[in-house]
């Protein structure tokens, strides 16, 4: 449980220096141009993975599924987004909009998928968590 949060925070950082760069890039280049290298970049990196772990059997498994397409068109079109909102938002507006939508879609996920039994703390902490981007995201 330990090393989850852990990488967890590890992501969290990661990801807000991934849209601090390909928002700063977005002022001179297209996000999706921008995506479309990352995604390469990701390829070559996981294809590597893929070949000395020997995993092309579990990848096959999963690009046959008709449903990865939409999945990684939309990986593609997220960090082009995010660039884009950053370079004219900044990386804590975006990023504090970003967490608080995936929060409550989390939480709507988690309750239809049986996972979640929502309480009153969970909608008074979704609601915390959006006046916090509230404050965030005010210019004065």
């Amino acid at each position: 449980m330990r090393s989850a949060f852990g990488v967890t925070v590890v992501v969290g950082i990661a990801v807000a220096i991934q849209v601090a760069v390909v928002g700063r890039s977005s002022r001179t280049i297209h996000p999706l141009a921008i995506s479309l290298a990352l995604q390469i970049s990701g390829l070559l990196v996981g294809g590597i993975w893929a070949l000395t772990q020997q995993s092309w059997q579990q990848v096959g498994a999963v690009s046959v599924q008709w449903w990865w397409i939409p999945l990684g068109a939309l990986g593609w079109i997220i960090v082009a987004a995010l660039g884009y909102a950053s370079a004219k938002l900044g990386v804590t507006t975006t990023l504090a909009l970003v967490v608080a939508a995936q929060l409550v879609a989390g939480l709507a996920l988690d309750q239809a998928n049986g996972q979640l039994a929502l309480t009153a703390k969970h909608p008074v902490g979704a609601v915390m968590l959006v006046a916090g981007v509230i404050l965030i995201a005010s210019r004065t």
